[in-house]
């Protein structure tokens, strides 16, 4: 709200509060003129033989009773909305704007409340002196609920419009956090495109080429692309764009991975126990590098034409919170004993220690009589 809004608001209350004091002044001095023309009124009402109290309660017992009842009804209830606005006052006093506010109304509601509990007590017990004193702070409580209240109606339009300004930007902050949503799933799907036409180039050429070695090498940069591609895929089918569901993940990369070293007369299983576990995209890219690795060993190196086995993937959490395993085991003839997981040449031992050390995290390589069992541990950022 602008200034000069809130400055017309206050103006104009107060226009309204001075015409309510000038027609209160008006009331008063018509009735003080009425005594004035007519003192036989005021002789009269101040008369101690003015009691018509004695005819309409005393002479019947059921008017006195629903009197009592109303009164005491709304006393109890005058209470009961005194007593929930001091405990929201209580409660919520930091977020309330205007806690002095309640606690004007929560006195101004005792004091209406008092008044009514006194006019039950006084329909058996002449107790008039209290009851005037108790309508006088009654009275004194409304006039200055009443007067305090215009003053405070300005900040509280000014904190409406406020917050309708607050909800229209909340509003436009959704929109462009869709938009930008829809445009970042754009570009996973075409990143994830772009990876795939890579992955089918390096196919076809894989397949005008008689060099077996040179053959491998197109296979296996071809899986080590579609195990990136598959990440943005993850991203581009999930709710939060942000973290990769790496469980799901790491099954279709471990299915797609040994699909394709697949031998029809002797072929490897897979086996997945995978603990369910949402990683950023920062860290599912190399983890998922460096199983496409591990797999890809295990089919080469631990199942050579005519043996057959089977390859388990699991990622669980260990003991330390936040930390988890990710380990592929297979019982194949495993890799040979010379090889250095630190020293090797290997172009994908090398990559797996560069992106262990990428991620802070450790790598062990153990070898069993029944194949071999590869560990990396690492970190999720929760």
């Amino acid at each position: 709200m602008s200034s000069a809004g809130t400055g017309s608001d206050f103006f104009a209350l107060q226009g309204l509060l001075k015409r309510q004091l000038q027609l209160l002044l008006a009331a008063i001095l018509l009735v003080a003129a009425v005594f004035v023309v007519r003192p036989s009124v005021g002789a009269a009402l101040f008369s101690t033989r003015f009691l018509p109290h004695a005819f309409c309660y005393l002479q019947r017992p059921a008017l006195v009773w629903t009197h009592v009842t109303a009164d005491g009804l709304i006393a109890v209830s005058y209470l009961a909305i005194s007593v929930t606005l001091a405990y929201l006052v209580s409660r919520a006093r930091r977020d309330i704007p205007f806690p002095w506010m309640f606690l004007a109304f929560g006195l101004f509601i005792i004091a209406c409340g008092g008044t009514h509990l006194v006019e039950v007590l006084t329909i058996w017990i002449p107790v008039y002196v209290l009851s005037a004193a108790i309508k006088l702070f009654t009275a004194a409580a409304s006039i200055t609920t009443a007067i305090i209240l215009p003053f405070t109606v300005p900040r509280i339009l000014e904190l409406v419009q406020q917050a309708k300004v607050s909800e229209q930007i909340t509003a436009q902050l959704r929109a462009s956090e869709e938009r930008k949503e829809a445009l970042l799933r754009e570009v996973h799907h075409r990143v994830k495109n772009n990876l795939a036409v890579i992955c089918s180039l390096l196919h076809l050429q894989s397949i005008h080429t008689r060099d077996e070695k040179t053959v491998d090498t197109f296979c296996d940069m071809e899986t080590r692309i579609h195990s990136m591609a598959l990440v943005h895929e993850s991203l581009y089918s999930a709710e939060n764009l942000a973290r990769v569901d790496f469980a799901e993940y790491a099954k279709s990369l471990a299915e797609d991975v040994v699909a394709s070293y697949e031998k029809p007369t002797t072929p490897v299983r897979l086996q997945t126990d995978l603990e369910p576990v949402n990683i950023n995209a920062d860290l599912a890219l190399p983890c998922g590098l460096i199983l496409n690795e591990l797999i890809s060993n295990a089919c080469k190196h631990g199942f050579p034409e005519g043996v057959a086995g089977e390859i388990k993937v699991s990622v669980r959490s260990t003991s330390e919170p936040g930390r988890y395993t990710l380990s592929v085991h297979d019982d194949g003839i495993g890799i040979n004993p010379e090889i250095d997981v630190n020293t090797s040449k290997s172009l994908g031992l090398r990559l797996v220690r560069l992106l262990t050390q990428q991620i802070h995290g450790s790598f062990e390589l153990v070898r069993s009589e029944q194949g071999t069992s590869a560990r990396l541990d690492f970190r999720v950022d929760q």
